[in-house]
């Protein structure tokens, strides 16, 4: 069944070429693509299974599900629901499920019994908000399994479907996403939905609120990622711009996820990892972190275990506190007239914080203005964004307050974050130390690559930084105090004994 969609849909994309000169396959999913999202799904175990495909093209996803219940060979009736408004694409929809419907009774002895609604899928669902996802479908039809490629179009703000949506969306959004939390007010108890979405939506912040209703009515079940393969080996592999993503409508979360990768838009699995569910949808607003590997996965479990945090600890990360474009008139290349030092981000230099710094012409400014200033006192600093050159993330180096002295209060540019105590305390140098070790370690590095949103070290992300406790960051700091090595592969030395120890 899968096989006669696609190949009638092929001819319609070279009858369209050939005609109108017009491209259209990329509107299609790719039959390899089709049957993974397909077997993603749970099969309901009885008889009469209903399936909706919201935005069937010509029908490819309906007939992947179709033909994966016919040969299971549970199902002796199938009901199918395909949504499409597309001119173009209904008469072979229509043909297609005709074709299917024989088949599926002459090969397997199962009747198939579809519609094909030729109304826009967003707007029959009536108003969706977040209490009441069917307020004005009293006869809406809810399905055991849904399936869609959803179209990709930004809705904007006076477009119809963005009425129905309103509450749900912040600014213009995309019309996937719209189909996404339609399909998931869709299924029955217990109801599966398999989507092909932008992978923007696993942590987007303009889709919050889409995923926030998602999860309110489902919960996750597996997820498959592309992947781009890089030019450097040091980079790790990006996700591209599509992912699947399975849900079921059940508030009872799974203990595992079931996430998968394959590189370009081949489906061919390079790694299959079952994942707690915690790891994988996070926080309470609900984004997605996409493992690409089991090697990602040892990492998040590995610093996972770690039992404090930054907050815990009573430690904070803070943004650096000068834009030097608002007080060019305050920046002076030397101390006089009471400027106090101004910590600069490439000051960063093999684990230290170099101060003075030959590569900063002006890197002292006036105290003329208080909420630039700050106590001088012993800190991690690091790149809030790192450089192009860097091959770190987290770039960090310790600054010790005394390598100015004289100074009471110094400032810190705002490209740099930096790390202290919470209250008036000072981090001593075993504690400044050991958490430079910690963070400057392979470890860390890998797992805030994994974890991080954006390219851009945020503040907010690192409250909840599991680390070790105090106590073995004392050990650690005092065994690179006194070998003042400050490389990588020496942080990794230090924190590999420790976990050893045992005394984490």
């Amino acid at each position: 069944m899968l096989s006669l969609a696609v190949r009638n849909t092929k001819k319609l994309i070279r009858r369209k070429v050939e005609e109108e000169n017009i491209r259209i396959g990329r509107y299609f999913t790719k039959k390899e693509q089709a049957a993974l999202m397909a077997d993603m799904l749970t099969l309901p175990k009885k008889e009469s299974v209903s399936v909706l495909d919201a935005g069937s093209g010509t029908g490819i996803l309906a007939a992947a599900v179709v033909e994966r219940l016919a040969k299971a060979g549970k199902a002796k009736e199938i009901f199918v629901d395909c949504y499409e408004t597309n001119e173009e694409f209904l008469p072979m929809l229509k043909d297609n499920l005709e074709r299917i419907r024989k088949k599926m009774l002459h090969d397997y002895k199962v009747r198939l019994r579809y519609t094909v609604k030729e109304e826009n899928y967003i707007l029959a669902q009536g108003k969706m908000t977040p209490d009441d996802p069917r307020v004005s479908m009293l006869d809406k039809v809810y399905y055991d399994l849904a399936i869609s490629n959803p179209p990709r179009e930004l809705m904007k703000t006076d477009s119809p479907e963005y009425a129905v949506c309103r509450r749900l969306c912040s600014g213009e959004t995309d019309l996937a996403y719209m189909f996404a939390a339609a399909v998931s007010a869709s299924l029955v108890p217990n109801g599966e939905a398999v989507l092909l979405l932008p992978v923007v939506y696993a942590t987007g912040a303009y889709v919050e609120k889409i995923r926030r209703y998602m999860f309110d009515r489902t919960v996750l079940t597996g997820a498959h990622v592309f992947l781009n393969r890089t030019q450097s080996d040091r980079l790790l592999d990006e996700a591209r711009k599509n992912m699947i993503v399975s849900f079921k409508n059940t508030d009872k979360k799974p203990a595992t996820v079931h996430v998968t990768t394959s590189y370009g838009e081949d489906t061919a699995v390079v790694s299959d990892m079952k994942l707690p569910y915690g790891d994988v949808v996070r926080g309470e607003e609900h984004s997605l972190l996409l493992l690409k590997s089991d090697e990602e996965a040892a990492v998040l479990a590995t610093v996972a275990k770690f039992p404090c945090t930054l907050s815990s600890l009573g430690l904070r990360m803070k943004t650096g506190l000068t834009l030097e474009s608002r007080y060019p008139d305050l920046l002076r290349e030397k101390p006089g007239d009471g400027a106090v030092p101004m910590i600069h981000p490439s000051g960063i230099r093999l684990g230290q914080v170099v101060f003075p710094n030959p590569a900063v012409k002006k890197q002292y400014i006036l105290p003329a203005v208080p909420s630039i200033l700050q106590k001088n006192r012993n800190m991690l600093m690091i790149k809030r964004v790192p450089a192009k050159s860097d091959k770190k993330a987290l770039f960090c180096g310790v600054y010790l307050a005394s390598q100015a002295p004289r100074d009471r209060l110094i400032s810190t540019h705002n490209k740099l974050n930096y790390i202290d105590y919470e209250d008036d305390r000072e981090m001593d140098f075993n504690m400044v130390y050991g958490l430079f070790a910690v963070l400057n370690s392979s470890l860390y590095g890998k797992y805030y690559q994994i974890v991080s949103r954006s390219k851009q070290i945020n503040a907010s992300e690192f409250a909840d930084l599991p680390l070790p406790s105090e106590a073995a960051m004392r050990a650690i700091g005092a065994k690179l105090a006194m070998s003042r090595i400050f490389s990588e592969k020496a942080c990794d030395a230090l924190l590999a004994a420790q976990m050893k120890s045992g005394k984490m």
